[in-house]
């Protein structure tokens, strides 16, 4: 929302919350930076503006390391399973994610209040007031525009937490970062603080986290431009995303492909280096029920949920899934390539 946007939108917001006691707001299951910090901006707007009690849940996990360091540092009062007892609550908004998404807990029956994104607009989204602008890089900066709009000042840990959203989101500006993004990204920035920023950029990382890494190397494999990776059981769903940004930065690879097995689903992470690539309709190709799916030209993520638990028929889906991601660009695959294969680490100096 630019300014003027802002204030319209501020004013149907008033509409909405004004004289209202209780707000739930609901991030996606496994909130990333952007949704936390937009959480984060909502309660504070509701609770600043509207004298509104503000409850910001969410209903899966907070795994990597740098997000819970988030959490840590900026002291993200989190609970988790609100969906659930959505009812007592006046109002609800989702932020960064759209009930119908397949990512968002929502009853039902229920029509959420308010939702706030910068994804493409669900088929069918029922909301009482739908902020959705695609025209920017992070929900972040929707939320931001709006706490301006109001004339609040900015805490130095909510400053923290949307300039972290924002450069995490669009990665440092370089990935689908609009003017918009950029100027709140600096609006924020001086006001922010310096030491908490490079705790949670430079969080100490779990052991199973180097398991992680080294299964996926090991997995990895190529086409061309193409990689995938079937990374196997993980300990959390966004390390799929964390290890699929990762090997799209591998030299004369433009798209990524990781799945991982957890809780019962596959779960799938695309990345794609060109800014036209449309990756959110490829992973919609990849996934039985598009709801399942969604993301943005260069990103996007799915799951699909495992019918069976045999290890055989998982890998055979598995398999599939990465041979249809290659066929949709444009490769029938006959045989991969081993991204690291041991002549690679002989002609490397490795052991």
């Amino acid at each position: 929302m630019a300014h003027g946007s802002a204030q319209a939108a501020l004013s149907e917001l008033d509409g909405l919350f004004t004289g209202q006691k209780r707000l739930l707001i609901l991030t996606h299951n496994n909130p990333d930076p952007d949704a936390l910090a937009s959480g984060m901006a909502l309660r504070y707007l509701a609770e600043r503006r509207y004298a509104m009690r503000a409850t910001l849940s969410y209903e899966g996990f907070v795994w990597r390391a740098e997000n819970q360091a988030l959490v840590r540092e900026l002291h993200i009062r989190l609970r988790k399973g609100g969906a659930r007892r959505a009812h007592r609550f006046d109002r609800v908004a989702v932020v960064d994610a759209q009930p119908g998404a397949g990512n968002v807990q929502l009853p039902p029956d229920m029509t959420c209040d308010l939702v706030i994104d910068h994804h493409a607009r669900q088929r069918g989204l029922r909301a009482r007031l739908a902020l959705i602008d695609r025209d920017v890089g992070a929900t972040a900066t929707l939320l931001l525009e709006l706490v301006q709009a109001a004339g609040l000042p900015l805490t130095a840990d909510l400053a923290t937490g949307l300039s972290y959203a924002i450069r995490s989101e669009t990665q440092d500006l370089g990935r689908q970062a609009s003017p918009r993004d950029v100027r709140a990204y600096y609006a924020v920035l001086p006001l922010s603080s310096a030491r908490k920023l490079a705790r949670i950029i430079h969080p100490k990382l779990p052991r199973v986290y180097f398991a992680v890494l080294a299964r996926t190397l090991a997995r990895a494999r190529t086409v061309r431009h193409v990689l995938t990776a079937n990374i196997g059981e993980v300990p959390g769903p966004d390390v799929v995303a964390e290890m699929a940004d990762m090997l799209l930065r591998c030299a004369r690879v433009s798209w990524a492909l990781c799945t991982g097995r957890f809780g019962g689903n596959l779960v799938l992470s695309v990345r794609a280096s060109s800014p036209r690539a449309r990756a959110d309709r490829v992973i919609k190709a990849l996934v039985p029920d598009p709801r399942n799916a969604g993301g943005h030209d260069t990103f996007a993520g799915g799951i699909i949920a495992l019918d069976s638990t045999e290890p055989a028929e998982i890998a055979g889906l598995e398999e599939r899934v990465c041979r249809e991601f290659a066929r949709r660009l444009g490769y029938e695959v006959t045989e991969w390539k081993a991204l690291i294969a041991e002549d690679q680490s002989r002609a490397a100096g490795l052991p």
